[in-house]
């Protein structure tokens, strides 16, 4: 099974090793980890996500 999260403890190489998983209330893998983000590295990509996303709006 394809597994896109990264931070899904059952992620390898893009596919999932278990045979069975845990669905959360979205529909994805519920065994994943928390990685702790500089707050400034977390900031910068938000401010880039909402940049890029308000390029494309507007188009």
């Amino acid at each position: 099974m394809k597994c896109e999260n990264n931070f899904c403890i059952y992620q390898s190489d893009g596919d999932c090793i278990l045979k069975e998983i845990s669905i959360d209330n979205l529909g994805t893998c519920a065994d994943f980890i928390y990685p702790n983000i500089d707050e400034k590295v977390l900031n910068q990509a938000k401010l880039k996500l909402l940049k890029y996303y308000e390029k494309t709006d507007n188009n």
